[in-house]
């Protein structure tokens, strides 16, 4: 207790390094949550300071008290850096609860469990003092997510779609061969067809395909658009 409180003697009840990291840890999370706050993701701008802050906080006291305790006993040892690994463990049940599974059977929120992680992330860097690397890995996440629609539409104008789902509506029953022709005549694969009738002898055809050409939806969409008889199509993939 008097090496305790020697230390808050001489640098005070909570030292201007302490300070400057929490700060840090605070200003960084919170831009990293406001990113997912104008995007109206569950993780915003109070999580992620929570996160980094408390991350930042504990990753502190892992330090300071095994340096503490070091100076108690030479018998005394411990992992600065103990609690610090346990808060990745935490934080990744936390970040496995944001990840949704949609009746579609499409994955949601993996962006989101990847920010609270990182969020945790650089609490923990500035609190173990590296205030580069924590500004320098928050500006790769903001770059990454702002980039990321980006590479997705040269993916998309590059690549050929693969599987695809489209619905036709033809305003004659006639049509439904040359329809079936175009495709084939594209080398793609109908692997599912259905075909309902509608009012005033119109008939809607529901296709699951795959695109074995390389083009891309507009590419499909132009195509199918002007086979004779096609009053209204819908892709999707």
């Amino acid at each position: 207790m008097n090496n305790l409180a020697a230390i808050i003697n001489e640098q005070g009840l909570l030292p201007l390094t302490t300070i400057i990291k929490i700060s840090i840890a605070f200003i960084l999370g919170g831009i990293i949550g406001l990113e997912r706050e104008s995007k109206g993701k569950p993780v915003g701008f109070k999580t992620c300071v929570i996160l980094s802050v408390a991350s930042c906080v504990l990753t502190v006291v892992s330090i300071q008290s095994a340096e503490y305790y070091a100076e108690i006993s030479m018998n005394i040892r411990s992992d600065p850096m103990r609690l610090a690994a346990q808060i990745i463990s935490g934080v990744g049940f936390l970040g496995a609860g944001v990840i949704l599974h949609r009746h579609d059977d499409a994955i949601s929120g993996l962006t989101t469990a990847a920010i609270v992680w990182a969020s945790a992330g650089v609490g923990i860097t500035c609190g173990a003092g590296f205030y580069f690397h924590a500004f320098f890995a928050t500006g790769l996440f903001l770059l990454a997510i702002k980039l990321s629609p980006f590479i997705i539409f040269l993916q998309t104008k590059n690549q050929f779609p693969g599987k695809v789902k489209v619905r036709v509506v033809l305003d004659e029953r006639g049509a439904l061969e040359k329809l079936i022709s175009r495709i084939h005549q594209q080398k793609n694969i109908i692997e599912n067809i259905t075909i309902r009738d509608l009012k005033k002898g119109k008939i809607e055809v529901n296709l699951k395909m795959v695109i074995r050409q390389k083009m891309t939806l507009p590419d499909l969409y132009h195509d199918l658009s002007h086979v004779e008889h096609v009053c209204a199509l819908a892709l999707e993939h």
